[in-house]
């Protein structure tokens, strides 16, 4: 009797082409849809890098616009005509600038409301030459005066040329309205 094994009874080892094509398969979609959520995760967190460096720059902007209009300067200068003047849409004051040296300079300053792409923009200019855009999108937006603070205020639209100043800034943007405190007050 000669010892030849049955076909039956031989141990199949490794995987059929179907299996293996399933795991390929099964493998693909699992890193594809990894893929596509690490994508969306990293989108989400350039969203979210995006919108703090906004609230940044809004933020730096209104400090920098309230230490400029608490450094409104209504003295004379020497060489220069000191006058606060405003409108609805525009403010020209002179107050002082901080230089890249680090000291305080007199400088001129003009805040207003202009037209951007996307809408109004509320942008302060300094003679120094920059602007900066404080906030922007709006669809209204006007500027107004606080000439008397006794008895909840009175504010009026325009300030003509003076060498006073108003007691703050009213900034109204869309029915939203931000103080700014003009000056060096008790």
């Amino acid at each position: 009797m000669a010892l030849v094994p049955d076909p039956q009874l031989r141990r199949q080892t490794g995987f059929t082409l179907v299996e293996v094509m399933v795991a390929i398969v099964v493998t693909t979609i699992v890193l594809a849809g990894a893929r596509a959520l690490l994508g969306q995760i990293a989108d989400g967190g350039d969203r979210i890098a995006a919108a703090a460096r906004d609230a940044d720059r809004e933020g730096n902007a209104d400090v920098l616009l309230r230490t400029l209009a608490g450094r409104l300067q209504v003295s004379g200068v020497p060489g220069a005509e000191v006058r606060f003047a405003g409108e609805p849409r525009v403010a020209h004051f002179r107050t002082w600038c901080e230089v890249p040296d680090g000291w305080l300079e007199s400088c001129e300053a003009s805040l207003g409301i202009i037209t951007a792409d996307s809408g109004s923009a509320l942008a302060l200019t300094l003679s120094t030459g920059e602007l900066i855009p404080l906030r922007r999108g709006f669809r209204a937006g006007e500027i107004l005066y606080l000439r008397d603070a006794a008895s909840g205020g009175a504010w009026v639209r325009e300030w003509g040329s003076s060498i006073t100043a108003p007691l703050a800034l009213g900034i109204v943007i869309d029915g939203d309205t931000s103080i700014i405190r003009i000056g060096e007050r008790g």
